[in-house]
């Protein structure tokens, strides 16, 4: 072989290492937590060159153990009972085909039928939401509105069991108390985002936080706040008869269903709202926009700290000591994983944090404040191409104070200049409730007269489309 062509044969060596590497760093990089957890294991499982520190799910690896003095008959007894319980068939039916059953009796349009699904689809054992439901809307369907989802959200809550369709314990128990006649007005008031009041379930000093919330309540200059129970006279009994009610409420619903083989989602990144304003550092996953400020993280799912074995390191550095081609080849591969693994976290961090930037509104105010964003404003601020950007929203997901969700729920089309069609909705609602008691109905020209006042240019039959749907 000539030194030309063992030069080439080299050349196109590199090429295709290089390009095994960049596969690697894009497939781990489409990955969603739990995949990039399992494929982590079994890279360090296969490659004993990699060692997996500080893994993100840190207990899910951790064997159980039993603790106490046990005698041997006992043991033997218990462990009888559990092969025969779990031998035995689950003839219950899942939440979700009871819940699916109940839809479909209903006499729905064909967009509340296929909301009310994905509602149902949407929910984990307990009968909670997994994704925020306000993410399984259409952007591109104009039918499907917030006020359909909250009538859909609504119809499936009081299904049996009453309570599910809901995003926590104490909205399922709001849901249950909602729908019983006997329920006492301190029972809803506490169920209605005064939950903590219960703690401890004492009714003297439930009473007590009662009565101080409504002192500070009075005081307040212009309050919107209903007078009815604010201005009523709680006694110790009433709280009581509160209490005792809301111990009849079951704080599980969903339990005695059996569970289908649902896919749970873990965040890959929270974002969370500072309480004071920070220099922005987007190093340190600090978002600043005017007085307010976001720190975004990678969730714990998503975190590992990868390194090179020690003993393979040692061995390597002793040089031709017989032949250690295998732990070489072990160790650039695993320095390669760890390559593709910190890529694909320092891609997902960047991009959040400046879809944080972007659509602060959203992360401040809630649904309804998107504003315009493509893949492609993304890809131009990291200098990639658009579809790693594409790869790097796959399956992945933020957890903010408003839910979790699709990382790609933020990446919204423009209907007019710098407006999506989640911030002309939300207009158009605004400008309704300011005019809802004009003698006169507002015209849909006279509604996009106004948004063009405020700078969202659209025409008149985009106007009652929207409003339609509303």
């Amino acid at each position: 072989m000539s030194a030309m062509d063992f030069h080439q044969k080299q050349q196109q060596s590199q090429i295709q290492g290089m390009n095994q590497q960049q596969i690697q760093s894009l497939s781990i990089l489409a990955l969603g937590s739990d995949d990039l957890q399992k494929a982590v294991y079994e890279e360090a499982e296969k490659n004993p060159a990699l060692i997996v520190r500080n893994a993100g799910r840190k207990n899910e690896r951790i064997s159980s153990v039993r603790v106490g003095s046990v005698g041997v008959s006992g043991v033997q007894a218990s462990e009888n009972y559990q092969n025969a319980l779990e031998a035995k068939a689950d003839m219950r039916q899942s939440l979700q085909d009871t819940l699916l059953e109940q839809l479909h009796m209903q006499s729905l349009p064909s967009e509340a039928q296929v909301l009310g699904e994905r509602l149902i689809g949407n929910l984990d054992s307990r009968g909670y939401h997994i994704l925020a439901p306000i993410s399984l809307l259409d952007k591109n369907n104009a039918v499907q509105t917030e006020s359909l989802l909250f009538k859909c959200m609504t119809m499936i809550q009081r299904f049996e069991p009453v309570g599910t369709c809901v995003k926590n314990m104490e909205e399922s128990l709001a849901v249950q108390a909602s729908v019983r006649k006997d329920c006492p007005p301190v029972a809803r008031f506490i169920l209605d985002g005064h939950f903590d009041f219960l703690n401890p379930p004492q009714s003297d000093k439930i009473l007590k936080k009662i009565k101080a919330y409504q002192k500070e309540r009075k005081s307040l200059f212009g309050l919107q706040e209903p007078e009815i129970f604010l201005d009523m006279n709680v006694t110790e009994p009433d709280v009581q008869a509160a209490l005792d009610f809301i111990r009849t409420l079951d704080p599980y619903p969903a339990r005695n269903y059996t569970s289908q083989d649902v896919q749970y989602i873990h965040s890959d990144v929270t974002v969370v709202k500072l309480e004071e304003p920070q220099k922005e550092d987007f190093d340190r996953g600090i978002i600043t926009v005017k007085d307010a400020s976001w720190k975004v993280s990678l969730a714990e799912d998503s975190s590992f700290d990868l390194e090179i074995n020690p003993a393979y390191s040692r061995y390597a550095e002793r040089g031709t000591e017989g032949d250690n081609s295998v732990i070489m080849e072990g160790i650039k591969n695993a320095m390669n994983f760890i390559s593709a693994v910190k890529m694909r976290q320092s891609s997902v961090l960047r991009a959040c944090c400046f879809i944080v930037k972007r659509q602060h509104e959203f992360f401040s105010k809630g649904p309804g404040h998107l504003v315009p964003l493509k893949q492609q404003d993304i890809a131009n601020i990291l200098g990639v191409h658009e579809s790693t950007v594409s790869r790097m929203a796959n399956s992945k997901y933020i957890e903010c104070e408003w839910g979790l969700f699709d990382i790609k729920y933020f990446f919204v089309n423009a209907v007019s200049e710098d407006f999506s069609r989640d911030k002309v909705i939300k207009e158009i609602q605004s400008i309704l409730e300011e005019h809802k008691e004009d003698k006169k109905k507002l015209s849909d020209q006279k509604i996009s007269d106004i948004l063009k006042e405020r700078g969202i240019n659209i025409a008149r039959r985009t106007v009652a489309k929207y409003r339609s749907s509303i």
